[in-house]
């Protein structure tokens, strides 16, 4: 059995940070529509989306896949702290436990929205324009988990920060004048439904 100190644990993509979010909007607001910003933000929530799945799918089948070689292991308790994983192609190995820590708290549930991530992916690959890039960025962060006026906002799975600090943070984003109908549409539509969600009135903040 390895040392705990040579367990080689999963690392799941880092939630994007504001400073980066801002300077890619910013620039749809000077008009440069810098290519540099928003892929440096869309490749961030790709990422991000990409360890968003594959934990719902851990969450799922309770089939992870080996940090070292991408091989699917076999099933396991996710609950069971006692349980050890193994790769019977590497040889990793690695406490339930301790892989469990890497994903609890972590803010990586999609919430139901898996379809809508997936999309979001799809539609990242092939995106040319700015325009396409800033809808499909726009879309995603201003949706809610399960779609519900109990549902927590996506953003808190993909935005650095607190519920409360990343709402605010979105509210105050400034558009240029040059923006899409589309991502105007979306956002009025995310201030009156988070306007209505039981999170904005103090709970869980």
């Amino acid at each position: 059995m390895a040392d705990k100190a040579e367990y080689r644990l999963p690392r799941w993509a880092p939630r994007v940070r504001k400073t980066e979010i801002e300077r890619f909007y910013r620039s749809t607001v000077d008009g440069t529509m810098d290519h540099d910003p928003v892929d440096e933000v869309g490749y961030g929530l790709y990422a991000r989306c990409k360890s968003l799945l594959e934990v719902r799918e851990i969450m799922v089948t309770g089939r992870p896949k080996c940090p070292v070689c991408g091989t699917v292991l076999p099933q396991f308790n996710y609950w069971s702290p006692d349980e050890m994983l193994h790769c019977p192609k590497c040889d990793w190995e690695c406490p339930a436990k301790a892989y469990k820590k890497t994903i609890s708290r972590k803010n990586l549930g999609p919430g139901g929205l898996e379809d809508e991530i997936r999309a979001f992916m799809r539609g990242f690959e092939t995106a040319r324009s700015y325009g396409e890039k800033l809808v499909l960025i726009d879309t995603l962060i201003h949706r809610f988990h399960w779609n519900s006026e109990q549902s927590r906002p996506l953003a808190t799975s993909l935005i650095e920060g607190s519920m409360k600090s990343t709402m605010a943070f979105l509210d105050r984003l400034t558009y240029g004048d040059s923006v899409p109908e589309e991502v105007l549409r979306t956002r009025e539509q995310w201030r009156e439904a988070w306007a209505k969600n039981e999170w904005s009135h103090g709970r869980g903040q």
